[in-house]
């Protein structure tokens, strides 16, 4: 979808999701002047979920913590190639990229955060107080994950909504970030909850530009676009 101001936008979808559940968030930017590309993550979205559930292709596995990034930043290119086109030309130095769940770890990730395994010794403790529901990916994908930083110095801004990060990104890790950052979570969301998954881990610094908001009555899934064109 494209608007006429030049700005471009990508929105990165969560894990058994798609492209198509966050038109919503398209339409809207795009009636606001964004030229919007909405990219599918083959090895996490819904058609390998229904796959794996028909006993057809396994769980995503780690390599999707470098292959998601990679999808975003290919988007990028093929547009600066001019091998994928748009209505009205764009700038592809200076790019905007939202994401919900995982696409928001996704983004964080283009914006110069590097996972780490530092924390896997907490995968084992059951009794960790801020054990929670987003854990048991954060941590299968950690166990077999050897990331590289795959930061995109064409990335400017992001908006991160409920991104799983406690167990990803060790303390400080915002320091290497190179773009702004809105980190969106909800009070009610018992998948990524806010604490310690996004007010904790992200001691984001707003003389940067970056911003925190939580949602009261905000959960994991009603943070996602409705299904009305105003998003």
């Amino acid at each position: 979808r494209s608007g006429g101001n030049g700005r471009l936008v990508l929105i990165s979808h969560g894990l058994w999701d798609s492209p198509s559940s966050f038109e919503g968030w398209a339409q809207l930017l795009a009636a606001n002047g964004y030229s919007v590309v909405l990219p599918r993550h083959p090895g996490s979205d819904h058609d390998q979920q229904q796959a794996m559930l028909s006993g057809q292709a396994p769980p995503p596995g780690p390599d999707e913590l470098k292959l998601r990034p990679k999808d975003i930043s290919a988007v990028i290119d093929a547009l600066t190639s001019r091998q994928l086109s748009l209505a009205g030309p764009v700038q592809t130095d200076r790019v905007v990229v939202v994401g919900h769940s995982w696409g928001a770890t996704t983004s964080l990730q283009l914006a110069g955060l590097k996972p780490s395994s530092r924390a896997l010794p907490r995968c084992n403790d059951q009794a960790d107080p801020e054990r929670n529901l987003s854990w048991v990916l954060q941590c299968s994908w950690l166990q077999g994950s050897r990331v590289d930083e795959l930061k995109d110095q064409r990335v400017v801004a992001i908006a991160a909504v409920s991104p799983p990060v406690s167990l990803l990104f060790p303390p400080g890790a915002e320091a290497d970030l190179s773009a702004r950052v809105l980190l969106v979570s909800g009070s009610r969301d018992w998948v990524v909850p806010p604490d310690p998954e996004a007010v904790t881990p992200m001691r984001l610094r707003e003389d940067k530009g970056n911003r925190l908001v939580l949602v009261q009555g905000g959960d994991h899934f009603n943070l996602r676009p409705g299904q009305k064109a105003d998003g």
